[in-house]
């Protein structure tokens, strides 16, 4: 996402990917984040870890998020439903990127093997 160095408080702790794979935080952000389009629209400050990684994903909005936005996922839909001031709120995903993101994360990794006499004991 090409944050700014200077826009991240710094954290100095682990996060798992969904291979359980390690990332090291760089630091914490706190952008205010609008979801849906104006008049059905509602903007919360969100806390995100901020990661370098090559993942396909720009943010992963899990649970804490739909708290906040107090959203309903519709995963058959590939849609999430939110109340604002001005009535239901809906963010929709694209079918095409979903599989491009998917497709990505599936691709196999060069696995790396080391012998017992390699290790430092």
């Amino acid at each position: 996402m090409k944050l700014i160095v200077q826009h991240l408080t710094l954290a100095a702790i682990p996060v798992y990917g969904f291979d359980n794979h390690p990332f090291q935080v760089q630091g914490i952000i706190t952008p205010l984040v609008t979801k849906g389009e104006f008049p059905r629209q509602a903007t919360h400050k969100i806390q995100f870890f901020a990661i370098d990684s090559s993942l396909p994903y720009n943010a992963i909005f899990g649970r804490p998020i739909q708290s906040v936005f107090k959203a309903i996922p519709l995963i058959p839909h590939l849609a999430m439903k939110f109340p604002t001031s001005g009535g239901t709120g809906v963010v929709r995903g694209n079918q095409e990127v979903a599989r491009t993101c998917n497709s990505k994360q599936a691709q196999p990794k060069k696995v790396i093997a080391l012998n017992i006499s390699d290790s430092l004991f």
